[in-house]
């Protein structure tokens, strides 16, 4: 699996529109759903509603960050309507990016965000981290770090 689909919403988001917003993303970039290790958002939207429900009925994993850590990654879309609103200038791209590198090390961003009227998804891909030799410090802030702030959290935990 190496794909991280990035999703952000609004609280009257429901489950269609955020589901299809995800399958036409998919069909229309020709990833496939097979390849999708997990549906990432913030917070505010893991618990309950339309990303939780969406990420159940198409079968996705779904882990949520902090708005303070979506607020850190750069992203080439930011928004500013949205940072008023929430705290971060991107949740989608944010989310899918800082999933991927959370999971392989380095991520690259296939999809920039699409929306819908309430909704928007991007999606990262995995990259892996590339092997160090033998005895190697880890890059600063990479991987090699335990306790980075960030990692993935079960979503509603």
């Amino acid at each position: 699996m190496t794909l991280v689909i990035g999703v952000g919403a609004s609280s009257r988001a429901d489950a269609r529109e955020i589901g299809e917003l995800i399958g036409a993303v998919l069909a229309r970039d020709d990833l496939r759903g097979e390849d999708v290790a997990c549906l990432a958002t913030v917070e505010a939207r893991a618990g309950a509603g339309g990303v939780r429900d969406a990420a159940e009925m198409l079968g996705f994993h779904l882990v949520a960050y902090s708005v303070g850590v979506l607020a850190q990654v750069a992203v080439p879309n930011p928004a500013e309507g949205v940072r008023a609103r929430t705290g971060t200038a991107s949740v989608a791209e944010a989310a899918a990016l800082h999933g991927a590198r959370a999971l392989g090390g380095g991520a690259r961003l296939v999809v920039a965000k699409r929306a819908t009227a309430r909704a928007t998804a991007a999606v990262a891909r995995i990259v892996p981290a590339a092997p160090r030799a033998a005895g190697a410090p880890a890059a600063p802030g990479g991987p090699g770090i335990t306790g980075e702030p960030g990692e993935p959290g079960e979503a509603g935990s």
